[in-house]
């Protein structure tokens, strides 16, 4: 991503590079919700995984199918309807299920500098996915122009009780005259979770393996080459709502599988070539070429020594260029991306494919400009465009009737654009609004998933769907002073052609129930958020976050096929936060309680997924959470927390297990 800081820094305002844009620019001055979080709070509030780093931001759901498999909920939209990137590079591929999945976890947040989060939809700068919101991790941020050279050895150490886990983190860093690197790994043990009331929930541990490396070479004083790879391993992470050692929940029902454990390996690597000033209408210039891998398997084991696999690998090859230009007093941020996923799938129960189809492959191409001017001293207008084309191919396929061999080649293509506006009431207020598009073309999961979904449901190939498309109006107010920053925003959605998993009514040989897709969808997401912080007396400091959220889409409630409107599936109750903290220079005391209505607005298809959701919805509940910090020098922090201090046993809304009980964490991290 380029970053030509384009804003005159003011009171209040903090510079940062905002995915919305593409380039530097400030929170105030963009006219989206915004949440950017530094690699000290992710240390200092000592989560766990990467989908828990978003757990304190207004309007997302952390929902977790397992203890290894987290996926957020932006805005009402999970799963492939939420874009991640690393460093600008697509994570999402063509085999991302619809609902919950796995992928976000299998991104070390002890090895990232920052996080940024855009809500609501951005398809016009990044394609495909961008619904809910964009969320992208950037690497370490290094300085290869030093004059003297430096060497720095990291290391981060994190514990937990309820979690029985151990998290162990070193680093090291060099920077000098010209070139700089860092190189790390991560190993973590997370054994089986207890929850609130010391309930053991056995089956839920697993191990994870993380090692990162980047190089920066400054070629000139104008060209930085760099070089950047992460690889991550999950053994054995199991689903363990599926299975016989799932614990009930206000009613929720036990699976009657023996074992269901995934194992995931994901390797990314990437070279990328920035250049200021290449040409005499071009400030800034990137060119990226990546590769990524992902491959999973899953190992089932029921009743009657029936034992199954199955995998699925994705190679992705990635190519984008992209460019910086003033033109007439308007900057334009323009460019064209490439991804080419290539597919293999197989399954022990299936001889023509796995979870998805065989010998497959899927394109994704996007050629987008945006555009931002100021109109008046005090009002920007942010625009952009994207014209996608999509193409998906597959050799192998199951025919959905018949089970026999069959093929498809579809292809899709869409225009999308925003047109936003930012008005600077002064230096520290500003008003935002307008509207902005999402769109997702039917993916290989849409179209060729031929696998277990929800609880006892089975899902089957579906062809000749067409893309989803999502219109999103949204206005908020920034206030961003000394003592106070606060963010309103209030948004609406609308929602046509979304893909609906509709039941057939019958069964197969396992006793599932078959379900198929079509565009049934429309209708509208919509909602409210509100973060503040305020400094009400030298060093204390109160935060407080609350978000409502509601909706309807029209789908086949059962096999019947009449249309009705519903709520969306696991939609987000009512949330809110309060904190109070007390800051001095070298330490740091916190209290927090998090709470959450009853989630009991359920759709059809929540009601059946008893694994998971209770009958009369998920229980609310209120959380007190302590933390504290203490900076002894640079060599050592400690870091501490109790959360759930009062052993509440509580479930987040649409998850497969609770989650944990009165729980100690330490972090110890420092240089040296």
């Amino acid at each position: 991503m380029t970053f030509a800081d384009t804003d005159e820094k003011l009171p209040g305002m903090e510079v940062i590079y905002v995915t919305s844009e593409r380039v530097a620019s400030s929170e105030l001055n963009t006219p989206y919700a915004t949440v950017h979080i530094a690699e000290q709070d992710i240390r200092q509030q000592l989560y766990r995984s990467m989908p828990d780093v978003l757990r304190n931001a207004s309007g997302v759901m952390v929902q977790k199918t397992a203890y290894g498999q987290g996926s957020p909920y932006i805005r009402g939209f999970t799963g492939f309807r939420t874009l991640f990137l690393v460093d600008g590079i697509r994570l999402n591929n063509s085999i991302f299920r619809e609902g919950p999945n796995q992928y976000w976890n299998t991104v070390d947040p002890f090895s990232i500098s920052e996080l940024e989060l855009v809500k609501g939809p951005s398809s016009a700068l990044y394609g495909a996915d961008a619904i809910g919101g964009t969320v992208q991790v950037f690497s370490a941020q290094l300085e290869p122009r030093l004059v003297q050279s430096e060497t720095q050895w990291q290391y981060f150490l994190r514990g937990a009780s309820a979690e029985h886990s151990q998290v162990v983190r070193g680093s090291v860093r060099h920077e000098q005259q010209g070139t700089a690197f860092q190189f790390g790994g991560t190993h973590k043990h997370f054994g089986d979770l207890t929850r609130g009331g010391d309930v053991a929930q056995p089956n839920t541990g697993y191990d994870e393996y993380n090692v990162d490396g980047k190089l920066v070479v400054a070629l000139d004083e104008d060209l930085l080459l760099t070089s950047a790879a992460f690889y991550t391993r999950q053994d054995d992470v199991p689903r363990t709502h599926r299975t016989i050692y799932a614990t009930s929940f206000a009613g929720t029902q036990i699976g009657n599988e023996l074992r269901r454990d995934l194992h995931h390996e994901r390797f990314l690597a990437y070279l990328r070539l920035d250049a200021n000033k290449p040409f005499s209408f071009v400030d800034d210039m990137q060119l990226t070429l990546s590769w990524q891998k992902q491959q999973e398997s899953r190992q089932r084991e029921r009743s009657g020594s029936r034992f199954d696999t199955q995998g699925v690998r994705v190679d992705t090859l990635g190519l984008q260029v992209q460019l910086v230009s003033q033109w007439q007093g308007m900057q334009l941020v323009y460019g064209v991306e490439s991804y080419l996923d290539s597919v293999d799938s197989d399954s022990s129960q299936n001889s023509i494919q796995g979870p998805v189809a065989d010998d497959a492959s899927y394109q994704w191409h996007g050629v987008y400009l945006q555009g931002r001017k100021a109109l008046t001293e005090s009002l920007d207008l942010l625009a952009g465009v994207r014209f996608n084309y999509m193409q998906a191919e597959a050799d192998k396929v199951s025919h959905p009737v018949s089970g026999n061999l069959t093929s498809l080649n579809e292809h899709w293509s869409d225009t999308v654009f925003n047109l936003m506006f930012n008005y600077r009431l002064d230096n520290e207020q500003s008003l935002y609004t307008g509207v902005s598009q999402g769109f997702r073309a039917p993916n290989l999961s849409d179209l060729s998933r031929f696998d277990s979904a929800r609880s006892n449901e089975f899902e089957l190939p579906s062809t000749g769907l067409d893309s989803e498309h999502f219109t999103h109006f949204s206005l908020g107010y920034k206030v961003y002073t000394d003592k106070l920053k606060a963010d309103l925003a209030v948004f609406y959605t609308d929602i046509q052609d979304q893909i609906e998993r509709i039941p057939t009514g019958l069964q197969n040989q396992a006793g599932e129930f078959e379900i198929s897709k079509a565009n049934l969808g429309n209708g509208y997401m919509r909602g409210a958020e509100l973060s503040l912080e305020y400094q009400f007396a030298p060093h204390w400091l109160a935060t407080g976050l609350v978000a409502y959220i509601t909706g309807q889409t029209s789908t086949y409630a059962d096999s019947t096929q009449v249309l009705v409107n519903e709520y969306p599936s696991r939609l987000m109750p009512t949330t809110g936060q309060v904190s109070i903290k007390y800051q001095r220079d070298s330490w740091f005391a916190e209290a927090q309680w998090v709470g959450a209505k009853r989630a009991d607005r359920l759709s059809s298809r929540d009601r059946l997924d008893s694994q998971r959701i209770p009958p009369d919805g998920t229980p609310g509940y209120g959380v007190l959470n302590l933390k504290a910090s203490y900076q002894f020098n640079d060599q050592l922090e400690l870091n501490m927390g109790l959360e759930n201090l009062l052993d509440q046993d509580y479930r987040i809304h649409g998850s497969g297990q609770n989650e944990a009980g009165r729980n100690w964490i330490v972090g110890v991290s420092g240089f040296f």
